[in-house]
C-alpha cells in the first residue's frame, strides 16, 4: 500500500513539474495579476508578497510588473528589494533618467554608481536590432490602422490595392522578424522604456496580431497558447485572439480587403 502511494505521489510530482516546464509563465501570470489588484487598491505590502512569489516562478519577470513592484517596494521602505528590482530594470535597458524620481531612496546612490555595468550588460545580452525593428513595425502598424479608419469614415481615399499592400507589408515584416529572431519578446529584447512618457510599457504585440487577424490572416494560430506559456503574450490575449476575425472568411488579406471595400465603398 505504501509503495502504491509513493508511486502515485511520484507520478503526480512528475506531471506537475512537466506541466510547469510546458507552460513556464502560467503561474507567473496568475500570481502577478493578483499582485496588480492589490497594487490598485494601494495594498502595497500584500502586493509585494504576491510580486515576490510571482518573480520566483521565472528567471525573467516582465518590465511593467517590475515597475509596479519597485513603486510598492519604495512605498513600504523595502530598500534591499527595491535596489534589486532597479538593477533588473537597468540590465533590461531602462535608462538612468527613469530612476530620477527615486533619487532620495537609500538604494539609489549605490545603484547609480554601478549603472554603467548594468548598461553594458544590456547591450551585450539583448538583441537591440530586433527591438528597434519591432518598435518600428508597431509604429507603422498604428499608422496604417489609423489610415484605414480614416478611409472607413471617408476622411481620406484609398484604393483597394493600397489597402491590400498596406496590410500585406505589415504581415510580411512581422513574419520576417519571427523567421529571423523567433517570437519577439522581452527576454530577447529587454524592456520597453518609452522616453517621451518616461515610462515602462509592454510592447503591445497583441495589438499587432489582432490587426493581422482582422486583416484575414490567422498568424501563429496553432502556436498562440505556446507563445503565452513562454511569456510572449498574456493568456487573456491568447484567448481573445481565438475569437478575433475580420469581415471575410480568414483566407487572406486580399479576400478580406475586397469584402471591406465592398462594405464601405460598394455604393460608389
Amino acid at each position: 500500500m505504501k509503495r502504491n502511494i509513493l508511486l502515485i505521489l511520484t507520478i503526480l510530482f512528475f506531471i506537475t513539474n512537466l506541466s510547469a516546464q510546458e507552460c513556464e509563465y502560467k503561474e507567473y501570470y496568475q500570481i502577478v495579476d493578483l499582485a496588480g489588484k492589490q497594487f490598485t487598491k494601494q495594498n502595497y505590502k500584500e502586493a509585494i508578497t504576491q510580486y515576490k512569489l510571482a518573480f520566483s516562478k521565472t528567471d525573467f519577470p516582465f518590465g511593467h510588473d517590475l515597475d509596479l513592484a519597485l513603486f510598492a517596494a519604495n512605498k513600504t521602505n523595502d530598500n534591499a528589494w527595491a535596489g534589486l528590482i532597479a538593477e533588473k530594470l537597468a540590465k533590461g535597458g531602462v535608462p538612468l533618467r527613469y530612476f530620477g524620481k527615486y533619487k532620495r531612496q537609500k538604494w539609489y546612490e549605490k545603484f547609480k554608481s554601478e549603472f554603467e555595468n548594468y548598461s553594458e550588460y544590456y547591450t551585450q545580452n539583448y538583441n537591440l536590432e530586433l527591438k528597434q525593428g519591432l518598435i518600428s513595425l508597431l509604429q507603422r502598424d498604428r499608422e496604417f490602422n489609423n489610415k484605414y479608419h480614416e478611409w472607413r469614415t471617408k476622411e481620406i481615399d484609398l484604393t483597394l490595392n493600397e489597402l491590400i499592400e498596406g496590410a500585406t507589408t505589415i504581415l510580411n515584416d512581422f513574419e520576417s522578424i519571427i523567421e529571423k529572431y523567433g517570437f519577439p519578446d522581452e527576454p530577447l529584447m529587454g524592456y520597453n522604456y518609452v522616453r517621451r512618457l518616461n515610462r515602462i510599457e509592454t510592447y503591445r504585440i497583441e495589438v499587432l496580431i489582432i490587426h493581422i487577424y482582422q486583416s484575414g490572416v490567422l498568424i501563429l494560430k496553432d502556436e498562440i497558447d505556446n507563445v503565452a506559456c513562454t511569456g510572449g503574450l498574456h493568456p487573456k490575449y491568447a484567448e481573445t485572439l481565438k475569437g478575433i476575425r475580420g469581415f471575410g472568411n480568414s483566407t487572406g488579406i486580399e479576400q478580406e480587403m475586397k469584402v471591406r471595400y465592398d462594405k464601405y465603398r460598394g455604393d460608389e
